[in-house]
């Protein structure tokens, strides 16, 4: 009986609050419309981070420290020492790439022009090991570890990615920041909109309001098609913020890879997946429920 109580109820608020969308269809498209600008704004910078981490991982400077075999290194060869320097205290973990895998990701970078690359054999490219060392390693850490790789016979050449590797890292984590920051704003202007769409909605139901609970309606009966209404209103709103990102996203992205091909990180750009995109999604609902609970609060005693 408690079950089927609840569905009931559920089933109430759910058709109350689309019922209370409808009465006022033009407060709802511009509360969505506004709360959708302030998501799309929020999900560009957040793409623009995405896409940029992107293109830096595939410049490798996540990887601290990428060792080039010399032409004749054997597997073995390979294999012993990713063995060697991973058995170094500090060492996280150390990746073979092996030619077939560098040409792999040469195509990837060079995006719609990777035909470029028809007729060359991969034999050309060298056996490397890609190195990731622990994050609390002391500064320096990098710079001993290359020069024992070097000391290896079968090693060619070991690179560092260097001083702009360093700052491209710190320019990622510096908008990482400030995306945060615009964030919280964002979040703060949606709450704020919703609050006021349904603070309309409560005031233009008041009659209703004390019709229930004169009738014994719970405080939480009573507030449930607000928080739908709420929700329905973030969630559609990050929707139409998603699809018209996409939209930009998919007219820009042919020119935007032109240009990376010259960088071979044309590869890198990609959208929000489907769970980035479902969890915008209820990040959007979650805002409309916290927005609708503060502005039926003051109405509807806990």
């Amino acid at each position: 009986m408690i079950w089927r109580g609840t569905w009931q109820t559920t089933i109430y608020s759910m058709r109350r609050g689309l019922r209370g969308m409808s009465e006022a269809p033009l407060v709802q498209v511009l509360a969505i419309a506004t709360t959708a600008v302030c998501m799309l704004l929020l999900g560009a910078g957040l793409l623009v981070w995405v896409n940029a981490r992107g293109i830096l991982e595939s410049w490798g400077v996540d990887i601290p420290l990428t060792v080039y075999l010399v032409d004749d290194a054997r597997p073995e060869d390979a294999q012993q020492l990713a063995a060697r320097l991973s058995a170094v205290p500090g060492v996280e973990r150390v990746v073979p790439v092996t030619p077939d895998m560098a040409m792999t990701r040469l195509a990837e970078g060079l995006g719609g022009d990777s035909e470029l690359l028809d007729g060359v054999d991969p034999a050309i490219l060298p056996v490397s090991l890609e190195v990731h060392v622990r994050r609390d390693v002391a500064p320096d850490f990098d710079d001993r570890l290359a020069e024992r790789a070097a000391a290896f016979g079968v090693v060619e050449e070991v690179a560092l990615p260097g001083e702009w590797a360093d700052r491209a890292k710190t320019l990622l984590d510096t908008l990482g920041d400030v995306l945060l920051g615009a964030g919280c704003l964002v979040a703060f202007a949606c709450l704020a909109i919703i609050w006021s769409t349904i603070r309309l909605a409560v005031h233009a139901r008041r009659a209703e309001i004390q019709i229930l609970q004169l009738v014994g309606g719970t405080p939480r009966f009573v507030r449930a098609p607000f928080l739908v209404e709420g929700a329905l209103q973030g969630a559609l709103s990050a929707t139409l913020a998603i699809g018209l990102l996409y939209v930009g996203f998919d007219s820009l992205r042919p020119f935007l890879e032109r240009g990376l091909t010259i960088l071979f990180a044309a590869g890198a750009l990609r959208f929000f997946t489907p769970l980035e995109g479902a969890l915008g999604i209820g990040f959007g609902a979650l805002l409309g429920v916290l927005g609708s609970r503060v502005a039926v609060g003051r109405y509807v005693e806990s």
